[in-house]
Formats: structure tokens, sequence, C-alpha cells
């Protein structure tokens, strides 16, 4: 597709992914019929079982499908503790266990974690957590990561990759590192004063993954002495702009915006900076379709100082993406054999026990 053919209006909405926090759809259906949004955030409380969500991600495609680009159907499913599949369907253990037991094992995790989005219709999983795990205190993290050091998380992320691949767009995160800090950014800003052990220790496997080839990476919320500036990671063009654009191809996204309007200080100047970033994706969860009115028509004005060709880059990215993985709205998924899929994954727990 020339992006040249496309609007300013269905530009702005492709680096945009959304999600809303209850039952009610209706407000990202009316996004995306009338904004172009690049995407939409699955989240456990968007429906009650199985059957409602296959219904939902429908209705969501339905909504699109008269739309020149089809839809990022993303969700947060890694397992273990962050698990957003409805309770019908088993709940694998801890990533960090799996790890623990054999690379092998991992690639088994994610391969029926993939069958399992591919065949309900979900494209994009924001997972796997790259970070180094090394802080027992740290809440954020907890068994989220894979077990041991940079080169087994390093194994261990090209052994998920390559399973998960085959038919979903894998996210990795939360670059370049979130296991140095124990503050968990979902309600604080992590500051990290030792600049040194990021860049010696825990962006490491983020590195090994990205020069073999990765298609999407989170940034995560922390701040870097002498690296970010004064900004998160996450929207700090002068950390993006060092240390992704110049040997990475692939797109960037934000963690979640709305974490920081948790912070007691700058949030508001955080919600400019991100719409000025040079993050591909910002990833937001909001209320009402009045929410992303005022961040459209913010961005609009942001686009007459900066100018679009920093956004037009993002959208390159953004739909080549779309075209490798085959996206395409017009197709319907019938969903999976629960029973099957839950012999899967119990006879995987059973090889963590």
């Amino acid at each position: 597709m020339d992006i040249s053919s496309l609007s300013l209006e269905e530009k702005i909405g492709q680096r945009f992914i959304f999600g809303v926090n209850n039952e009610n759809m209706d407000c990202l259906i009316n996004l995306i019929k009338n904004y172009y949004i690049g995407g939409v955030i699955l989240y456990r409380k968007n429906y009650h079982n199985y059957h409602d969500m296959i219904n939902v991600i429908k209705r969501l495609k339905e909504a699109n499908k008269d739309n020149k680009i089809p839809l990022f159907i993303a969700i947060d499913q890694e397992g273990g503790m962050v698990n957003r599949l409805p309770d019908e369907i088993h709940n694998l253990k801890n990533i960090y266990d799996v790890s623990k037991k054999n690379k092998e094992l991992v690639y088994d995790y994610a391969s029926v974690i993939s069958d399992v989005l591919y065949e309900s219709g979900i494209n994009m999983n924001l997972a796997p957590v790259i970070d180094i795990y090394n802080n027992s205190k740290s809440k954020a993290l907890y068994k989220r990561c894979f077990y041991g050091d940079s080169d087994n998380v390093t194994d261990c992320g090209f052994s998920y990759l390559k399973a998960i691949n085959n038919n979903v767009i894998s996210v990795i995160k939360h670059y370049p590192g979130h296991g140095i800090t124990r503050k968990d950014s979902h309600f604080i800003v992590p500051y990290v004063f030792n600049y040194k052990e990021v860049f010696n220790k825990h962006i490491i496997p983020f590195n090994n993954l990205i020069s073999n080839g990765v298609d999407a990476l989170m940034v995560g919320h922390l701040i870097i002495r002498k690296i970010t500036g004064l900004l998160p990671a996450s929207i700090s063009n002068k950390f993006i702009d060092k240390y992704l654009k110049n040997n990475y191809n692939g797109i960037i996204m934000t963690d979640e915006i709305n974490m920081m309007r948790r912070w007691p200080i700058y949030r508001h100047i955080y919600l400019e900076k991100a719409l000025k970033s040079h993050s591909d994706i910002l990833l937001v969860k909001i209320k009402s379709s009045d929410d992303y009115s005022k961040l459209f028509n913010k961005y609009k004005d942001i686009l007459k100082e900066l100018g679009c060709s920093q956004l037009d880059n993002s959208i390159k990215r953004i739909i080549d993406i779309k075209k490798k993985y085959k996206i395409n709205d017009q197709i319907n998924y019938n969903g999976i054999d629960i029973n099957e899929v839950n012999k899967i994954i119990d006879l995987i727990n059973s090889k963590i026990d």
C-alpha cells in the first residue's frame, strides 16, 4: 500500500492500540469506524467466557472490514500470573518455572499460546518478558521472566519466538531491561542510577534477539541516569534514536501510557512527550471516545509543528508488519477445541512439577 493514499486521520489512527477495561466495546467500535485506529488490546474484563471473547473479536474485525488497513488484535498473554484468557482455558504455569526446567519446554509453552491466539483471531501478543529477573522483591516481574543469566534468557527467548512467530506477532518487553529495578512502573516511575549495569547486563538479551530479527518490542517506563534525560525510556527520543533507531527496523511500542497518569510528577508533560515520541505505537487504555478525540486533536497540532516524516516512517513499518503476518479482517476465526487445548496445557504443566 502506498501511504500517500492515506488521509492524515488514517495515518494518525495507526499509531494507537486502544483498550477498555469493561465489557462495553462501543467505544472501540466507534474509534475503529471513525478514527481508523491501528489496533485493539483485549483485557479479561472485556468478556465473561471464551464464546464472548470470540464474539468480541469478530465484532472488532467486522467494524474494520471496510477500512484500508487491518487491525492489530493484541493481548497480554504471558501465562502464569499474567493471564488474559477466559477461565475455561487452563492457565499455564509461570514462565520462570518452565524455563528453569528446559528451553525445549519453553518452545512447547509458546506453541500452545500461539495456537490458541491465532485460532481465536488474535494476531499480536505482548510477550515474552526478556527482562533478567534478579530482584526477588520486584513484584512487577515476579516469575514473569525467564530463569537465569543473560545467556539463558537469550536462549529461552529464541525458543519462544521460534514457536510463536509462526502465526502471531510477538512483542518482546520491557527494553532495555526492567529487571534492574524493584519499583513497579504501574504506580511510580523507576529511576535507575547504575546505567552501566543496564548496558553490561540487562540490555544484552534484547540486543541478541534484535540482531537475529525481532518484529516488535516494547520500551519500558524507566528513567536511566545519563541516558534517557528526564523522561522514561519509552518516550525519550534521545534514548530511542541512539539505542534503537540505528540498529532496529521493527515496531517500537510504548508500555501502557496510562501508567504515567498515576505518577505524581510530570504526568501532563509526559502525555505530550509521548505524542511527540519516536515510538511507532502508543498503547493506551481509555474510558470513552472523547479521550481519543482529545489525543487526536492534540497530535494534529503537534504535527503542524513537527511535520509528518516521522509519522510516515512509523506507518510504513506498521503496514509492513501487518502484510508480513497476512493480517486480514475478512477472515472469521471459529476458535479452538478447549478440551484438546487443556490436555496440552495440563501435560506441559505436569512436566514442571
